[in-house]
C-alpha cells in the first residue's frame, strides 16, 4: 500500500519580519512533523491535520520511522528467527499526503529492539549495527521510487537516542555509512541527510553538536551526504538572540554549524557528492506551549515566524520544519511544542506561521505544494 489569509505588511511590520528579505533562501521547503496525528491519529485525524498542514503550505512532512514499533517481538530477550516489518501505517500517510501533493521524507530512527541493544533493553544502548542494516534495507525496499529523502537516526548526540556517549559519534559513523550503501544500491536517486543532532552539549545527557561531528569524523574516511540535519531549538530566548560561538547550533547561532560544516568540506571529512559543503535541513524547531520551558502564546506567535523569515534569510537553509501540531500523548515523553489544540483548533502561533508563509508563497520565496 503504498486559502489562507496573506498577511498585510503592517502584521509584517508588528512581527518584526521583513517583508522582503534582502537574501533569502528562495525555493526553501516548509517542514512539519507531529508523527501523532500524521500516523497513528492520537489527537487529531490525518485528514485534519493534512489540511492543516497545507494552511501552512508544507511540503514536506519528516516521519521517523521507529525500529521497535514496525518489527515483529521488539521486547523479545533474543533476536527472532524470522523479522517482519510492517509499515501499514506509514503507507497509509504516504498515499494520503500524496493527494495533497506533500511529499514525505523518512527518519530511519529508534528506540532500538530489546535484542538489538548491548544491554537487551529498548532504547540504543551500544547499539548492533549487523541488525541496524536489516532494518534499514527493510525500509528503504519497501519506500524504493516512493520517498526521496531519508535521514539516519533521530539527535545521535542525545543519551536516550544512542549511548555511551563516548562510544555514540564512532557508532553513529558506522550506522550512517552503512545506512547510506545500503540507500544508495536500493534507490541510488533517493537524498541521505546525517545528522538529525539536539542543538546543546548537557553534561552525562548530551554532546554539543560540533564536538559530536569532530568525533564522528575523526580517524575515517571521506564521508558524502545529500545534506545536515539539525533541530535547532532554543527554549528560553528568541530566536534571534545573540548567541555565543561555541560547540552549540541553535537557531540564533546557527553559523557554528556552517562554519563548522565547511571546515570538514576543506578537509575533505565531510561534503555533498560534489565535494562541497552541507547545506542545512532543519528538521523539527519550535517553542514549548507547557510543561518547564513554557512561552506564552504570544511570544510563541512572535518568535515563530522571526525564527522561519531567519531560517528563510539564511542561503545555506533548504529546509525549515515545525515540531508538532497537537499536544503529543501524556504518557510520552512529553515535548510539547503543539500549535493547535487537541481537538485541532488554531491557536496564536499557528496563526502568525500560516500569514508568514502565505505572503511568502505568494511572492514565490518559499516552495509550494
Amino acid at each position: 500500500m503504498l486559502g489562507a489569509v496573506l498577511v498585510p505588511a503592517l502584521i509584517a511590520a508588528l512581527l518584526g519580519v521583513s517583508p522582503h528579505p534582502a537574501h533569502a533562501a528562495k525555493g526553501m521547503e516548509i517542514g512539519l512533523q507531529d508523527d501523532p496525528s500524521f500516523v497513528t491519529q492520537y489527537h487529531l485525524k490525518r485528514k485534519q491535520a493534512l489540511k492543516l498542514a497545507l494552511k501552512l503550505h508544507v511540503t514536506r512532512l519528516r516521519v521517523n520511522i521507529p525500529w521497535v514499533s514496525v518489527v515483529n517481538h521488539p521486547h523479545s530477550y533474543s533476536r527472532p528467527r524470522h523479522r517482519h516489518y510492517d509499515f501499514t501505517s506509514y503507507d497509509i500517510l504516504y498515499n494520503r499526503a500524496r493527494k495533497k501533493h506533500i511529499k514525505l521524507q523518512l527518519c530511519v530512527s529508534g528506540f532500538a529492539p530489546a535484542w538489538a541493544t548491548g544491554d537487551h533493553q529498548v532504547g540504543g544502548y551500544k547499539l548492533k549495527v549487523s541488525y541496524f542494516k536489516e532494518f534499514v534495507r527493510a525500509v528503504v525496499r519497501h519506500f524504493k521510487h516512493h520517498v526521496d529523502r531519508y535521514s539516519i537516526w533521530n539527535e545521535p548526540n542525545y543519551v536516550a537516542w544512542l549511548s555511551p556517549l563516548s562510544e555514540a559519534p564512532q557508532l553513529y559513523r558506522k550506522m550512517y555509512v552503512s545506512a547510506y550503501h545500503i540507500i544508495r544500491s536500493v534507490d541510488r536517486r533517493a537524498k541521505i541527510l546525517i545528522g538529525e543532532t539536539a542543538p546543546y552539549g548537557q553534561s552525562g545527557r548530551s554532546t554539543s553538536p560540533l564536538r559530536f561531528l569532530r568525533a564522528m569524523v575523526r580517524g575515517g574516511g571521506h564521508l558524502v551526504a545529500d545534506g545536515y540535519a539539525h533541530h535547532p531549538y532554543d527554549y528560553h530566548h528568541p530566536p534571534d538572540w545573540p548567541g555565543p560561538r561555541n560547540d552549540n547550533a541553535a537557531l540564533n547561532n546557527i553559523s557554528n554549524l556552517t562554519r563548522q560544516l565547511d571546515k570538514l568540506a576543506r578537509k575533505k571529512q565531510l561534503t555533498n557528492p560534489q565535494g562541497k559543503p552541507l547545506d542545512l535541513y532543519l528538521t523539527e524547531y519550535g517553542y514549548m506551549a507547557s510543561g518547564k520551558y513554557r512561552k506564552s502564546d504570544n511570544a510563541r506567535a512572535k518568535f515563530l515566524p522571526k525564527a522561519f523569515q531567519m531560517a528563510l534569510d539564511n542561503p545555506r537553509v533548504r529546509e525549515m520544519t515545525e515540531y508538532l501540531l497537537a499536544p503529543p500523548p501524556p504518557q510520552s515523553y512529553y515535548f510539547d511544542t503543539s500549535i493547535v489544540t487537541s481537538h485541532g483548533k488554531l491557536r496564536k502561533p499557528f496563526k502568525t506561521l500560516a500569514a508568514w508563509t502565505s505572503r511568502q508563497a505568494k511572492h514565490g520565496r518559499i516552495a509550494v505544494p
